[in-house]
């Protein structure tokens, strides 16, 4: 009876302590989620739109009926975020929270899933507790937790996948494959990496499956690898490794040389000057950057708006103790979970590295979060059970001091985030859009509006603000310009009354009416014969965009 009571106290405390960590985790995540972060990036207002678009029309914004993949801005994103939004915009109305909810409430059940999935390989409750703690409290997971992007959705799926299974239930053996499936149409790196992630499991015995799980799993592999060559193909031809355009300049310049004063063989410069090493070389250096220490605890993360300044992906203060539980995986690399979790680590950022577009990217390397977050809290969790063997009852005040040092190295990060992300270099944000729309609106004989394009597909913003019922957009005869229009020569479409044009600083010289208005980048100079209405600023207060208008007369 003593041993019942005590196992039972036992789980009450762990579950006291999983939900104190869930109460944290909520609160990072959803605390004012409407304003943090203040700029609402073009690609969330495009997924909150199309959610609407599909719930009120079973159409994307272009017309598509019930489509896997946006064409969006021509980046051809996957589908399922906005599906997953779709609940939160019927509820909520379109808004930037009911946009960014799907990123939030898969942020919050990553965390609870992580428990469960490393106490069900380890059956260590208090591993199992700071693996969650330790993702809890992570910038990186608190970034991407609030912005509405679909890498976090597909990483929690794919953690999902393998946690829920369990090999003598049909329901749940069916539900992990179903959830693979969604994580490979939910984020293009996870085409690759979540099926590798679960067969690795497999592979080395952290998890028991049946035969027809592992044959399923290896078919969805294939069709990962087969979405990332069709699906992904026109994404991935933009940024990729093989198309690098760096990379074959420094070919033919090293080409160039071979034929200089130096007199170089044939058979020699294509040893030394191909294709296949050139691109070794991109996918190596990519790698490095996307692996870096200093991108993973010191800062430097791209793409710009993403960047937390004196900030890493992780905790600083977790650095040793990441070392620690690498080394310690390393040196008992006998058990399945560390085979496991080294290889993990190794493949999670091939994906990344196949691309040279913003690198080290936190986005592509997002399947590299768990893994890390769980050696660093194997890495808390040795150290506690070290100094508590060697130190006894000095392994408390071990322990509280680096709660303290935790604290306050989240505490600063959280600063950074909540506030000096908002401001620092906020030309890579595009904070203004609400305000100048607001503006625009508020103008009672307005005619016509020409906006520049130079600040990221401000017809997205003029949808998602004003609301404009997708149906109407559907139907418009033009849409955005595309890559082959602009490189055609176009460099204008309108929408109702909106312009929208690829000069920075747009005017017409000809425009008499005073009620035609002009949006230009913040560096814009007032034309001539033209007079400044409005200044729309940045959170640093250096201007964004400036509103200018003719002077002229009224059109009868």
């Amino acid at each position: 009876m003593k041993k019942i009571k005590k196992l039972f106290n036992k789980k009450i405390i762990v579950y006291l302590c999983l939900s104190l960590i869930i109460i944290l985790t909520t609160s990072l995540r959803l605390f004012n989620l409407e304003n943090l972060p203040g700029a609402f990036f073009t690609d969330e207002a495009a997924l909150g739109y199309n959610a609407w678009s599909l719930v009120t029309t079973l159409k994307d914004e272009y017309g598509k009926f019930l489509p896997l993949t946006l064409r969006s801005f021509d980046d051809y994103k996957p589908a399922i975020y906005s599906y997953l939004a779709i609940p939160f915009v019927s509820i909520l109305g379109l808004t930037q929270t009911s946009s960014r909810m799907p990123a939030a409430i898969s942020g919050i059940l990553l965390v609870i899933t992580i428990f469960f999935l490393i106490r069900k390989i380890t059956k260590n409750n208090s591993l199992s507790l700071l693996s969650s703690l330790v993702l809890a409290i992570t910038p990186w997971h608190i970034e991407i937790s609030r912005t509405a992007i679909e890498a976090g959705v597909s990483l929690f799926l794919t953690t999902l996948s393998i946690t829920i299974y369990k090999k003598d239930n049909k329901l749940k053996t069916i539900l992990s494959l179903v959830l693979l499936v969604l994580s490979l149409w939910t984020y293009h790196s996870a085409r690759l990496v979540a099926p590798l992630i679960i067969l690795s499991a497999i592979f080395f015995r952290v998890i028991r499956v049946s035969r027809i799980y592992t044959f399923s799993v290896s078919l969805i592999f294939i069709f990962g690898i087969f979405l990332s060559l069709t699906a992904s193909q026109s994404r991935f031809g933009q940024i990729s490794i093989f198309s690098d355009l760096e990379s074959q300049l420094i070919r033919e310049e090293g080409i160039r040389e071979d034929g200089g004063l130096i007199p170089t063989s044939i058979i020699e410069t294509r040893i030394n000057h191909n294709k296949l090493l050139s691109i070794s070389q991109s996918f190596a250096k990519s790698y490095i950057k996307n692996t870096s220490l200093d991108y993973l605890f010191l800062g430097g993360a791209q793409p710009p708006r993403v960047t937390i300044p004196e900030t890493g992906q992780f905790l600083l203060i977790f650095l040793p103790f990441f070392l620690f539980g690498l080394a310690i995986s390393i040196r008992v690399i006998d058990k399945p979970i560390n085979k496991w979790l080294i290889f993990w680590l190794i493949i999670a950022p091939i994906p990344a590295s196949l691309t040279t577009a913003e690198i080290p990217n936190t986005y592509r390397t997002i399947f590299l979060l768990p893994v890390i977050s769980i050696l660093i809290a194997l890495g808390l969790y040795t150290s506690y059970k070290l100094t508590k063997k060697y130190l006894g009852k000095i392994s408390f005040f071990f322990a509280f001091l680096i709660t303290i040092a935790i604290s306050l190295n989240f505490y600063k990060a959280w600063h950074q985030y909540r506030v000096h992300q908002q401001v620092h270099q906020p030309w890579h944000r595009q904070y203004g859009y609400k305000d100048l729309i607001k503006y625009l609106n508020s103008i009672e004989d307005l005619a016509k509006v020409t906006i520049t394009n130079r600040e990221n597909e401000p017809y997205m913003m003029y949808l998602f603000y004003n609301k404009i019922e997708p149906s109407s957009y559907q139907s418009q005869p033009e849409k955005r310009l595309g890559h082959l229009e602009i490189d055609s020569g176009k460099d204008t479409w309108t929408l109702f009354n909106y312009t929208f044009t690829e000069e920075a600083c747009p005017s017409n010289l000809d425009d008499n009416n005073i009620n035609n208005y002009y949006v230009g980048v913040g560096t814009c100079e007032i034309p001539l014969g033209f007079e400044s209405v409005n200044t729309i600023n940045f959170l640093d207060n250096n201007p964004e965009f400036q509103i200018y208008r003719p002077i002229g007369f009224i059109e009868e």
